[in-house]
């Protein structure tokens, strides 16, 4: 399992930071978009979209930082 993290701009919000959780070389198993200066976390368990495109153009995370906030963003769920 590895984790990796895309960012881009959003008009009007700030940067997004989406981070992946992926099995193999692209499959996507979960997915989480945080914009943290809107204050917003999105959680994806079953995504849409199953294989990464052009995974290395991502960066690597930590795994901590990904389960953080996955559980952050069940808590908001909730």
């Amino acid at each position: 399992m590895k984790y990796l993290e895309s960012s881009q701009i959003i008009p009007n919000k700030g940067m997004s930071y989406t981070l992946y959780e992926i099995e193999g070389d692209d499959k996507i198993l979960r997915m989480i978009t945080s914009i943290p200066d809107m204050d917003e976390l999105h959680i994806y368990p079953k995504p849409v979209v199953k294989k990464l495109y052009k995974p290395e153009l991502c960066k690597d995370v930590d795994s901590e930082l990904f389960l953080k906030l996955w559980e952050e963003g069940e808590k908001k769920k909730s």
